[in-house]
């Protein structure tokens, strides 16, 4: 950078504004710069219970590569550090609602047969009830993203969400509990709970994850490509340090259809749409199914709202009879007037 231009940077940085522009100016470098020391890539020796990803060989090159991980941009290390801002709300607003919370525990270990490390990570919090430790993640989530999410198959839909249960899995098991939960704020001071209760299925997917990962560690090897291109287009490493078969063109074609490609531009203008659909869909319905019963009738506001009780056959399944399930059926119509 012309030497010049770099005193003038630091004249605005350190010197003092005169004008209300300069001050603001002055602000916003340094807050640019206070984030930018926060950026670079950390090494790391095992797998770290919150960030297990999809992909076996990007949690070893996360490791074996640390070095070649691309430093954070400003504005995600703004929204971590607004999620640790909600985090100390979170532990704060507990306290006053009456909850005795501890963050005070050492961080959790879990070990393979052989006694290796294999993972290590802590959680938010834990309320202390009796002789009852409920541990506790606080998630600071974007309101498109909150309005989606009601339980913890919800963040099995999405990549990055898809870490949090194995996160909260993982304490579950290294430390013998048998249920947690996540509280979720939309950086709106709204809160929702989700239960979280030990899955030996989910946690046992974990395990052979992170086992073999310290394994590949140990012998200096990768383990294979992840087999959805879609988790490759998403990863850090892809074109860095890892290189799959379609990456170079292979198996991968190119369709010349404007068509369908306009129909997918338009497909990810709805996803917005879709989400608030989705939020006040579940929000109606909640409230409709406590307050009516079979053959009512509601005006609300400009709308008719019927309830009809209905019938839903179930097939059996491993752990279920077959059988059926009364369910209430809403119709919704806007009133003529």
């Amino acid at each position: 950078m012309d030497t010049a231009l770099m005193e003038q940077q630091a004249e605005t940085l350190t010197g003092e504004p005169q004008t209300v522009e300069e001050l603001c100016k002055q602000i916003v470098g340094r807050r640019t710069l206070h984030y930018a020391a926060r950026s670079r890539p950390y090494p790391r020796s095992n797998p770290i219970a919150s960030d297990i990803s999809d992909c076996m060989r990007e949690t070893v090159l996360g490791i074996t590569n640390w070095q070649d991980r691309p430093e954070f941009p400003v504005d995600a290390l703004e929204r971590m550090e607004r999620g640790n801002k909600v985090e100390d709300w979170i532990m704060l607003e507990l306290q006053e609602l009456g909850y005795r919370v501890s963050r005070e525990r050492k961080p959790f270990e879990l070990k393979d047969k052989k006694g290796r490390v294999i993972s290590r990570g802590k959680v938010d919090g834990y309320i202390e009830i009796g002789r009852k430790s409920f541990p506790f993640e606080c998630k600071s989530m974007h309101p498109s993203m909150y309005a989606r999410v009601y339980d913890q198959e919800d963040f099995d839909r999405f990549s990055f969400y898809r870490k949090y249960p194995r996160q909260l899995q993982s304490y579950l098991l290294a430390e013998n509990l048998e249920q947690g939960f996540w509280i979720c704020d939309d950086l709106m001071g709204h809160w929702k709970l989700i239960p979280c209760r030990l899955d030996l299925d989910r946690a046992e997917k974990v395990l052979q994850h992170i086992e073999g990962a310290v394994e590949h560690l140990a012998n200096g090897t990768l383990p294979d490509f992840h087999k959805d291109p879609q988790v490759c287009l998403k990863c850090w490493a892809f074109k860095r340090v890892c290189m799959p078969g379609f990456s170079s063109g292979e198996g991968m074609q190119v369709l010349d259809d404007q068509e369908l490609g306009a129909k997918l531009a338009r497909l990810k203008e709805l996803e917005d749409a879709a989400t608030e659909y989705d939020r006040y869909d579940r929000e109606v319905k909640t409230f409709l199914k406590a307050a009516m019963c079979d053959k009512q009738t509601f005006i609300i506001g400009d709308f008719l709202v019927s309830a009809d009780e209905k019938t839903r056959k179930m097939k059996a399944q491993p752990a279920k009879d077959a059988h059926e399930q009364k369910y209430l059926s809403f119709e919704i119509e806007r009133l003529p007037y």
